[in-house]
């Protein structure tokens, strides 16, 4: 037979157990907070929904470099998609003037340009099925390597994401191509922003490369 000692000593002990399960729910709670959304549905197991992109436009403005501040400004912009009975979109700092080619994707072009560049784009990619693959290799594949082959001037590698920008010519042209890939272990896709600039707006890859850090995509995509 337990004594009352005993159970009270239980009842002590299982009062402070919950105490350390209220502590261990915050740290979970703090420690689930993302940077952008992911692409995980309920059934592929996304325990909650995370927090809002935090798009800093002033922050990327900043960045502009003085000499092109008159003719190129970011705002926060929603681009919507549009494909049969598929509606999403994506919202992120983006140039003010610049033209969304067609809602079918979230494709800028500044207002009038004939030329292949400057563009700047955001969307996802399978590369083939869309099903749960390697995404850091199929993105090094897709979108790093072959421009491994220019001028590299910035390569960061982190969890979940690869930032590069390179210096590269394209049947003779040369353009300076930013671009910011992220993925989720476990989803059918990942998502890549790409900024392909020419010599005129080379200068503000920085203000891409931070404009691309924050984008947030709602439905299908």
């Amino acid at each position: 037979m337990t004594s009352r000692p005993a159970i009270a000593a239980a009842a002590v002990i299982g009062l402070g157990s919950l105490g350390s399960l209220g502590s261990l729910g915050s740290l979970v709670g703090f420690g689930g907070l993302g940077c952008g959304k992911s692409d995980r549905n309920p059934a592929e197991g996304s325990a909650a929904a995370p927090a809002p992109v935090m798009i800093d436009v002033a922050g990327v403005n900043a960045l502009v470099p003085a000499a092109l501040k008159d003719r190129l400004v970011f705002e926060r912009r929603e681009l919507p998609l549009v494909r049969g009975t598929s509606k999403g979109s994506y919202t992120l700092a983006a140039p003010a003037g610049w033209v969304q080619t067609s809602k079918m994707f979230a494709h800028l072009r500044p207002a009038g340009a004939t030329g292949q560049s400057p563009r700047f784009e955001v969307g996802s990619n399978c590369d083939g099925p869309c099903t749960p693959q390697p995404w850091e290799v199929v993105a090094d594949r897709v979108n790093f390597a072959p421009r491994m082959r220019g001028n590299v001037i910035k390569d960061d590698h982190g969890a979940g994401r690869r930032t590069m920008i390179a210096e590269v010519t394209t049947a003779g042209v040369r353009t300076t191509d930013v671009v910011v890939a992220w993925w989720t272990d476990g989803a059918r896709r990942y998502h890549v922003c790409t900024a392909t600039l020419d010599d005129a707006l080379k200068a503000a890859a920085a203000a891409f490369e931070h404009a691309c850090q924050a984008v947030a995509s709602s439905g299908d995509d």
